[in-house]
């Protein structure tokens, strides 16, 4: 059942920050076990029964949904052995968490956010994305125009400077979606304390309800 983060779970990624090393997180694997992942599963769980409504073929199982600490090292130029942050990720089976559209929580020392949507388009996403918004506009415009919508998330996503540009008359919100490279809806915790009680995880479900017609949406893609 989940409980809610402590504040365990904010000093330990915060000491992470200025102590990543392996005999560090040794020394202090029962606290990340108990204030980080488990909370992180519990969450998974109790966020299961309305994912699997709004798409049963998410992948609810902890074990895929929760992200590694542990760095892969191969790549990248930080080699640090562990990352300052985790995330919970639903998304469906087979797909790349990179690709891949699916609803998402994620928690550091200084942050957190959920949200759903596209890290990353590939080619053929993205362009039937675009021809989607010049398509259906008034569907797109009432999904990211629904007052609930606009008062919980930011829309997110690099976007090209001179590619892509809209076609003319193209109202203004959808004309800033056209140009992304990908896209995605987060809402960002503005108080940390709201991580730290039960009642987190109906939140997080509640928004993810409100995010069902963008994730419908961007599932059509």
């Amino acid at each position: 059942m989940f409980e809610g983060f402590t504040q365990d779970t904010i000093s330990f990624f915060a000491a992470l920050q200025v102590n990543n090393n392996k005999p560090f997180f040794e020394e202090n694997m029962h606290i990340f076990e108990q204030a980080v992942r488990k909370p992180l599963y519990d969450l998974v769980d109790a966020l299961a029964p309305v994912v699997l409504k709004i798409d049963p073929q998410l992948d609810i199982r902890p074990a895929r949904t929760v992200s590694r600490i542990h760095r892969d090292l191969r790549f990248g130029k930080n080699k640090t052995p562990y990352r300052e942050y985790m995330w919970a990720g639903f998304r469906r089976v087979g797909e790349s968490r990179e690709e891949t559209c699916g609803f998402y929580f994620d928690l550091s020392a200084t942050s957190a956010n959920w949200g759903c949507g596209y890290y990353h388009m590939n080619t053929d996403t993205m362009q039937h994305f675009r021809k989607m918004l010049v398509k259906e506009p008034k569907r797109v415009q009432k999904i990211i125009n629904n007052p609930k919508f606009k008062a919980t998330f930011q829309l997110m996503g690099d976007s090209y400077v001179r590619q892509y540009q809209p076609p003319e008359g193209m109202p203004p919100e959808l004309g800033d979606l056209y140009r992304r490279k990908a896209v995605y809806a987060e809402h960002h915790v503005m108080n940390m304390d709201e991580l730290f009680t039960p009642e987190l995880a109906g939140r997080i479900a509640e928004d993810f309800n409100t995010l069902e017609p963008f994730y419908t949406f961007l599932r059509a893609c």
